[in-house]
């Protein structure tokens, strides 16, 4: 019933009518106490009639009103009259975001902005245990000045639910087994009727962000039920390639909050807010972004994370009077840092042995065949044990060591070979092939391990029985301290270490807790199983120690300074943190035309896939620096002037053969981009229904088309053409098929297949035949110019050997070694263009000079 202007309900006296909504009429009143207009919302007669409602209801509005929170209309008063139950609120001036709507979609920028100051609000709600239940565009004010206003913060509770399909608001309570919410915005779990949590209001944050870029709603059809079904079993249309200015990142974001298991999606607000900060440039740095991470408190049982902060720190041996953030935890104790290496070698793998004094690694001194060495107490030069190419996994209680022998590099420091088991002064003994990385179960009996079988990565645990596959790849499985549970890494795309950190439970199940980051090394369990110790990079920069608690609340999540790359590797009983300090990056080398030595083009220390045009003037290339952002960027360089011009998101695959455009793949997402060379728009091609990446693209002769393999959802790999012009994707080879390399003439491919085989076959026939004389270890740059032998870098060793195979004879010859003047830390060298017999050519380069540290607390001040 309306409430007549001069109506009283306490101190307030309605002034005028502001609306009616889903949970009652809203009234523009006066408070006769503090002269001051407020904004009254009152409330169905039912919150009134039932006493657990109307006593939870003055609960959660006390919550609301402590929270005061620039993104959350504030809360004044909660009263009754004449049985009805009233809120009052502070008077917003401005429209809603339904309303702002109305007029179409935003600009990219502009809803980037709005979704930030949401994502900070229900960061600072969910902080309070308060969760809204139906995020909606009604539900969110803006103001004047731009600033947002969440409204109906946890009051979106029992409503009467109409018949008007997918805006009506759902009747019931919050228990499992009724239902809550908007249809349209709800969640899979909503719609169910099970329980909810902070990460349904995250799915409706990705419906209510998807909505102002699209303009319409991500999951809209003529009926309720429909809309329902929609939400459980569909995904909304891409919105990159529908306008210039979304980029795949902003995609990627949405369909992350969307992920229909809440395990898959963002875990917190406070994730969803920093992925946004990073498109705003508003990441770290301001006030506001403070305010939506609160420092984390310090439990007693996590004192011992603070030597493992405070080493970002770390300057040469030690260091005194750390600084730490302070709105993170307090100051820690005095911290010891000591130096365990001194040399010059790149370190792949450490650990603490079973006594905790001893350190066992594995190390390259010069080039990047890994061998065992052990520092004991007492000592400071490292003593070589074991063999050469044997990469450290792991140590068990008892003292036996689980390794990889015959180890090859795949990336930085991520091997493949034989699993084998031995101690410290005994010979390797083969266990499992085709291991990627391993850890000991506390009682020393058995092993998880990452299992690479066909096209997967598998973790098995114990030995044998598989927990879970992933098509990217997986790494750094580390048991928790009473045997049951692994922590690891998923990554989407080989050969690049964004991801995430998941847990196999108890139950056999897979958590979400952390994720999902830029760059992610090392893993480690805290000495009582509360925590996860990881490292990762949180934007983009130098990867640095974080630490989640099993349940999934962050310990430590804000990016502090660092000199550089801290790799946790393992945690004594006693706390003291063992940790790589890497110096690591990445150059490009050319022999450019009518030169006899080779020119170094370097570009912030992270370049990659350096590629010339064909006039021999402009080099295109990854830049993959800090500044490039987490999808990275392709660029190019003017040889004689040393100009770069970043061109847009993307790893590049090179320039056109006429020199008019520059491709890129976006990895996170498998989008693929034709950047113009001069004047003119980005041009995205369709991709079909191919979801994922399995091989960088390569232009074909014509300029106006590329080779792309990849995957559709749940089907085999196969390769396809894409077209510039925007035509539909043709496949052009079988199935199974992962990565392909065109003749010039665009007759013939060499491909590969799942089970690393190399074929060949004519461009859209399925037919293949097999490749004579090539290798799994055989990395291909190209054909040569007789379109009967191909170029390749033999085997993963430094110096790269680079051989000519004619791959219908298998003649293999020898064409010269590459490698940078200065040998010291090369990992690895990869050839990325080979021109005129071997006249031109570019490389690019890994280096990394490694520092072991041990971190300890001292006590007593």
């Amino acid at each position: 019933m309306s409430l007549p202007v001069g109506t009283r309900l306490g101190p307030y006296e309605i002034t005028g009518s502001l609306g009616v909504g889903g949970m009652g009429e809203v009234y523009r009143a006066r408070d006769s106490r503090l002269g001051r207009d407020v904004a009254v919302k009152v409330l169905p007669p039912a919150f009134a009639q039932d006493a657990d409602r109307r006593a939870r209801f003055e609960r959660e509005a006390q919550a609301i009103a402590a929270l005061s929170h620039p993104n959350i209309v504030n809360v004044f008063d909660t009263g009754v009259h004449a049985e009805q139950m009233f809120v009052v609120m502070e008077l917003l001036e401005g429209a809603t975001l339904r309303e702002r709507l109305a007029g179409g979609a935003l600009p990219a920028r502009k809803a980037v902005e709005y979704g930030l100051q949401i994502a900070r609000g229900l960061a600072a709600a969910h902080d309070k245990g308060l969760i809204h239940r139906d995020l909606k565009p009604d539900n969110v004010f803006v103001l004047r000045d731009g600033q947002i206003k969440i409204l109906d913060f946890g009051l979106a509770r029992p409503t009467q639910r109409g018949n008007s399909g997918a805006t009506e608001t759902a009747t019931a309570m919050t228990d499992p087994g009724t239902v809550l919410g908007t249809v349209g915005y709800m969640a899979p779990e909503q719609v169910r009727g099970q329980a909810v949590d902070a990460r349904t209001d995250l799915f409706a944050f990705g419906a209510v962000l998807y909505e102002m870029l699209s303009g319409a709603r991500a999951f809209q059809r003529d009926t309720a039920a429909e809309t329902m079904t929609a939400i459980l079993r569909e995904d909304p249309p891409e919105l990159t390639g529908t306008r210039a200015d979304i980029s795949p990142t902003l995609d990627r974001i949405i369909r992350h909050c969307l992920e229909k298991n809440p395990v898959e999606r963002f875990q917190t607000a406070r994730d969803v807010a920093f992925a946004l900060g990073t498109l705003s440039g508003s990441a770290s740095g301001s006030s506001a972004t403070s305010s939506a991470m609160p420092a984390a408190p310090v439990s007693a049982r996590s004192r011992w994370l603070r030597p493992l902060v405070a080493t970002i720190v770390i300057a040469a041996a030690a260091a005194a009077g750390v600084w730490i953030d302070r709105r993170m935890m307090p100051a820690p104790a005095s911290i010891a840092f000591e130096r365990k290496t001194f040399d010059p070698m790149w370190v792949t793998s450490a650990r603490f042995a079973p006594d905790g004094q001893t350190i066992i690694f594995s190390a390259a001194t010069t080039g990047n065949l890994p061998e065992l060495f052990a520092i004991r107490q007492g000592t400071f030069m490292p003593q070589a044990i074991g063999q050469k190419a044997t990469h450290l996994l792991s140590i068990s209680s008892k003292g036996e060591l689980a390794v990889i022998v015959n180890a090859q590099l795949q990336h930085h420091r991520l091997f493949s070979g034989t699993l084998a088991r031995m101690t410290l002064d005994g010979a390797p003994r083969a266990w499992l092939d085709n291991v990627r990385e391993a850890d000991w179960a506390p009682d020393g009996s058995n092993l998880a391990v990452i299992h690479h079988v066909g096209a997967e990565d598998r973790l098995e645990y114990p030995i044998g029985q598989l927990r879970y596959t992933a098509t990217g790849y997986l790494s750094d499985p580390r048991v928790s301290p009473d045997g049951k549970q692994v922590a690891f890494f998923e990554h989407q795309v080989q050969d690049d270490d964004r991801g995430w950190v998941k847990l196999l439970t108890e139950k056999g199940d897979i958590k979400l807790l952390a994720g999902e980051y830029w760059g992610e090394e090392g893993v480690a369990w805290s000495p009582d199983g509360a925590q996860v110790l990881f490292s990762a990079s949180m934007q983009g920069g130098d990867i640095e120690p974080l630490a989640v608690n099993v349940s999934g609340t962050p310990v430590v999540r804000q990016r502090v300074p660092s000199t550089g790359a801290m790799a946790v590797q393992d945690v004594a009983a006693d706390g003291r943190v063992l940790i790589i300090a890497d110096d690591y990056r990445d150059s490009i080398r050319a022999l450019l035309p009518g030169r006899s030595e080779e020119q170094e083009l370097p570009w912030l220390n992270l370049e990659l896939e350096g590629m010339l045009f064909h006039d021999f003037r402009t080099l295109a290339f990854s830049d993959l620096s800090p500044s490039a952002g987490p999808n990275y960027q392709v660029a190019t360089r003017e040889l004689a002037t040393g100009r770069v011009v970043r061109l847009g998101e993307g790893f590049g695959f090179g320039p056109s053969p006429d020199g008019r455009w520059v491709g890129a793949s976006v990895v996170a997402t498998g989008a693929v981009y034709a950047y113009p060379t001069g004047a003119g728009q980005p041009v995205h091609f369709d991709r079909g229904a191919v979801v994922q990446q399995t091989q960088n693209p390569h232009w074909l002769s014509d300029s106006r088309r590329v080779l792309y393999c990849g995957g559709e959802k749940n089907k085999p790999a196969r390769c396809y053409v894409l077209h510039l012009d925007g035509s539909a994707p043709q496949a052009v080879t079988g199935d199974n098929v992962t990565g392909a390399w065109p003749t010039s003439d665009d007759k013939m491919l060499l491909g590969v297949t799942t089970t690393g085989d190399f074929v060949l076959a004519t461009i859209g026939s399925d037919g293949t035949t097999p490749a004579r004389g090539l290798t799994p270890a055989d990395a291909v740059v190209g054909w040569s110019s007789d379109n009967r032998s191909v170029v390749v870098r033999a085997g993963h060793t430094v110096p790269a050997r680079i051989e000519r195979v004619d791959v219908f004879t298998g003649v293999r010859t020898f064409i010269r070694e590459l490698m940078p003047p200065d040998h010291s830390g090369v990992t690895d060298v990869r050839l990325t263009q080979w021109l005129d017999g071997g006249r031109v050519y570019v490389y690019d380069y890994s280096r990394a000079l490694d520092t072991i540290f041990v971190a300890t607390e001292r006590r007593g001040r």
